[in-house]
């Protein structure tokens, strides 16, 4: 699994500005205001071979008088419980204040790696604090601008040398497909892990999951096995409902690392929130098949078919993903999310021959014709798949750089379609050739 990576500190100290630095996005709002980043932020940042999930929290005020406030510490703080690596981020221009005292005591105190960092570090004469934060006793302090880049390939050096070695992939039994249920609180997930539970036609056993407190459920139905991964545990053919309901968000996005295929709960009468709409958009970005299920449909007054297309709408470019309509408590839809998920199960593992891609690639060209680029025709040579979980496909071109964007989703869509596969990703590579 990948490790994740935190970086706290107080409210306007350039975490946000940081995070988008460290992960090439403009994901986090970044503003002068101090505690303009409420929520965490979640992304995924590569260096030097290695991946993590970096997390931009909220500003810690460690005396924070009103209940926003320590609310936003509190989620700041629950972070470095779940992290594998700690960013401690520090203001360069400014003496240390009672709450980055605080914070540095904290942390030195804990067993994880922190790696102490002064931000606003613009050029050498925006070091006049430095020695205030040694006096506290520090032996290492990382000194970096995040606004205009500077140590920020030192900083990930020694993020990558800190992180946690890299366990023994996982091995995943290529007959059994790897699932996660997810979904905000009270959605029903558990609900509905119990309701497999009480299946007659469903077996089920408990085997001791990877992360903390977690138990991954063995299901087999119609004499095909599956597993449920990282669910609360089963006691006495009950799950613990509180548990599983109140699961963080960390704790999701390690369960869809693990996962070959995520089932999004919702709940009918709430509908696709935006939340739900990041979450799916993670589950793809992460090469894992999607399926949306719509539980406590029994209670919808509204159309079904205008529902999903609604639906549909709201999911944009996922909406060819499988959407099925359930009821855990009452038991309605339920098992026919087992063919759902061995209809995404098999997509994930599609092969296209080398000759069926390039009779596809001819025949989306002549179709289609590439858009000229700065002047320049493009031509797409050949493909070849490169892979599967999920297919992987690299193209050949003159000018890669210059196939847009829109004209790598009507290849994707072509593939799909000749595959006869919806509900996973594709990814296409285009490469220059030589």
């Amino acid at each position: 699994m990948k490790p994740f990576v935190a970086i706290i500190g107080r409210a306007n100290v350039g975490k946000s500005r940081l995070f988008n630095r460290l992960t090439g996005k403009s994901q986090a709002i970044v503003h002068d205001q101090p505690g303009i980043t409420r929520d965490r932020l979640y992304a995924p940042c590569f260096w030097a071979g290695r991946e993590f999930i970096l997390i931009d929290s909220g500003g810690v005020d460690l005396e924070a008088s009103s209940t926003l406030d320590q609310a936003v510490t509190e989620q700041s703080l629950m972070a470095l419980e779940e992290a594998d690596l700690i960013i401690a981020l520090f203001d360069g221009t400014t003496e240390p204040t009672s709450t980055d005292y605080e914070l540095m005591k904290r942390l030195r105190n804990t067993k994880k790696p922190v790696l102490f960092t002064m931000n606003k570090i613009d050029t050498d004469r925006n070091e006049p604090h430095v020695a205030s934060y040694y006096q506290f006793g520090l032996t290492s302090l990382l000194l970096v601008s995040a606004e205009h880049g500077r140590g920020i390939g030192e900083l990930l050096d020694e993020v990558v040398e800190k992180l946690p070695k890299l366990p023994e992939e996982e091995e995943k039994n290529k007959n059994e497909p790897h699932v996660a249920i997810i979904g905000r609180p009270n959605v029903g997930k558990s609900t509905l892990i119990n309701r497999f539970v009480g299946e007659k036609r469903v077996l089920v056993h408990e085997t001791p999951g990877t992360t903390r407190d977690a138990i991954d459920v063995a299901v087999t139905y119609d004499e095909k096995p599956y597993l449920f991964v990282d669910t609360a545990g089963v006691s006495k053919h009950k799950l613990d409902v509180d548990y599983l309901e109140g699961i963080t968000t960390m704790r999701t996005l390690r369960t869809v690392d693990r996962c070959h295929i995520a089932v999004l709960m919702i709940d009918a009468n709430i509908g696709l929130t935006h939340r739900d709409r990041n979450l799916a958009d993670y589950v793809f970005d992460q090469g894992k098949g999607l399926l949306l299920a719509v539980n406590k449909s029994d209670l919808l007054e509204k159309n079904w078919e205008e529902y999903i297309e609604s639906l549909r709408d709201l999911l944009g470019e996922l909406r060819d993903i499988p959407i099925l309509r359930l009821s855990a408590k009452t038991g309605q839809g339920c098992l026919k999310i087992f063919p759902g998920i061995q209809e995404l199960y098999k997509a994930l593992g599609s092969k296209l021959s080398t000759s069926e891609l390039n009779k596809l690639l001819e025949r989306a060209l002549s179709e289609h014709h590439l858009p000229a680029y700065r002047g320049k025709s493009i031509r797409i040579y050949y493909g070849t798949q490169m892979g599967t979980f999920p297919p992987r496909f690299v193209f050949f071109s003159n000018a890669p750089q210059g196939i847009a964007t829109s004209y790598r989703r009507y290849l994707t869509k072509a593939i799909k379609t000749t595959l006869g596969i919806r509900g996973i990703p594709l990814r296409l590579q285009f490469r220059k050739k030589t």
